[in-house]
């Protein structure tokens, strides 16, 4: 058994361990410093679903949007994530169904009178010069709210 103070070179075999690649040092000069690692923008929650704690991590922006709906829907965070969990496909994280529903949430909630006021469907929220956009009729929105919810599954 070799000591711990042998070298782990062989030379008489002729085995040499995997030399480091001359493309190493530029790597890590490439690399931000660790301080100036970016940090993650989700944030990360605890929550109840169906009696069973776990934790959810989504931008702050998904956060307050869900806080909305459980203001408007007069229900709390725990009973529409429940209730999210109970409707996604089984190979679909709770994290992305509860992103789906969101977004499904204020989708069926917009109206075209809401979109015209906020300036919508010409292409200014992204930059676009509206004169460039073909014009479009979107199809009406159905069900609305919670209603909506219950009709659908979640990705």
């Amino acid at each position: 058994m070799p000591s711990p103070h042998t070298s782990t070179n062989n030379f008489s075999t002729g085995h040499v361990p995997h030399a480091p690649s001359p493309l190493a040092n530029t790597a890590r000069a490439v690399r931000p410093a660790k301080t100036e690692i970016m940090r993650s923008t989700l944030v990360s929650r605890n929550v109840t679903v169906a009696g069973n704690r776990t934790s959810v991590r989504l931008e702050p922006e998904m956060w307050d949007g869900l806080q909305e709906i459980c203001r408007r829907e007069r229900v709390n965070m725990h009973q529409i994530c429940t209730a999210v969990s109970g409707q996604k496909r089984a190979a679909t994280s709770l994290t992305a169904a509860i992103r789906v529903f969101i977004m499904r949430y204020f989708r069926q909630a917009a109206t075209e009178d809401g979109h015209n006021k906020a300036g919508h469907g010409y292409g200014m929220a992204i930059g676009i010069n509206p004169t460039r956009l073909p014009s479009h009729n979107p199809p009406p929105l159905r069900a609305t709210g919670m209603a909506a919810f219950h009709k659908t599954s979640f990705a």
